[in-house]
């Protein structure tokens, strides 16, 4: 049992990571003003463009460029039509993510002979876990956070940053201004436009990140819709964790737990049985999502009354 326990919190720290990354990057852009329904398809781009470039020039720095030069033009294209001509953002992500879904496919089938899946474990080493001595003296701590990949202790750190920017710099200010009134922030001075592309910049590079971890630590590989809604799941978790950054990524945190607790529990079961407990952590979004709007809406004292 207690290995049990054990293994379940390793992974839910393996498993969160690329939830953290999408999460806290996606905080900036909602405090902005901005719902960014591009996520899924900036994560799922990252992990397409980083494992097809490395294929195509065999070298692994170059799947890091095009996972983040990807997920900028992703995010560019989004920022585009909502920032530039206000458009509606829910219609544009909703758009992008359908784009997304189709243009790998196409390309495996032109240039490689497939539909769904693109290895490159022959250039993509996946075994990156590193051992810190001192934790395994850590009764807990020490199964769980050492033997971790390299983005995973990163991710910690980008959180701490970005945390500090959004409390304690001008810049964080001035997104949480531009997310609650643009109109008094413009009257100040403030460049709402351009306070929400660098926040869409910002949602871009931690989308890249998100998606590398993906494919250079987990897989060293690309599958079809390898995202697998986990910006949708970042989306729940930024609106559960009223758009702030620490409480967000908490909840991104317990999304990971469950997967972990999914997968966990699938190696006990038969077949048929695992192919049910995939909905768990789907389930478990709706559930959550239900019991923070509904203690939400209890502390809202403003009543709206439509004239008949």
């Amino acid at each position: 049992m207690f290995d049990f326990i054990e293994n379940l919190l390793y992974y839910t720290v393996k498993l969160s990571t690329p939830l953290l990354f999408c999460t806290i990057g996606g905080v900036f852009v909602q405090r902005a003003g901005t719902m960014n329904f591009a996520l899924e398809a900036a994560i799922n781009t990252s992990c397409f463009f980083s494992v097809l470039f490395t294929v195509i020039t065999g070298n692994t720095f170059w799947g890091i460029v095009g996972a983040f030069l990807s997920c900028i033009i992703i995010n560019a294209i989004f920022g585009t039509f909502v920032v530039r001509f206000k458009a509606n953002a829910v219609l544009i992500g909703l758009a992008i993510n359908m784009l997304m879904t189709a243009v790998p496919p196409y390309l495996l089938q032109a240039f490689f002979d497939s539909r769904g899946l693109l290895m490159a474990t022959d250039f993509i080493d996946v075994n990156k876990a590193i051992n810190i001595p001192f934790l395994d003296k850590i009764p807990i701590l020490g199964p769980m956070l050492n033997n971790q990949t390299p983005l995973t202790y990163l991710v910690y750190l980008v959180i701490i940053i970005l945390t500090i920017v959004y409390y304690k710099t001008k810049f964080g200010v001035y997104v949480q201004v531009t997310g609650e009134n643009q109109q008094s922030a413009e009257a100040v001075g403030i460049n709402t436009d351009k306070i929400k592309w660098i926040a869409l910049m910002i949602s871009a590079c931690c989308c890249a990140l998100s998606g590398l971890n993906l494919t250079f630590e987990q897989t060293g590989s690309y599958s079809l819709n390898m995202s697998a809604a986990r910006g949708l799941i970042c989306l729940a978790a930024i609106n559960c964790g009223s758009r702030r950054p620490v409480k967000s990524c908490l909840y991104a945190l317990i999304f990971g737990f469950v997967r972990a607790l999914q997968l966990m529990l699938s190696s006990f079961v038969s077949p048929n049985i695992t192919l049910i407990l995939e909905i768990i952590p789907y389930l478990t979004i709706i559930i959550v999502f239900i019991i923070t709007e509904t203690s939400v809406a209890r502390k809202t004292t403003m009543r709206f009354f439509r004239e008949e």
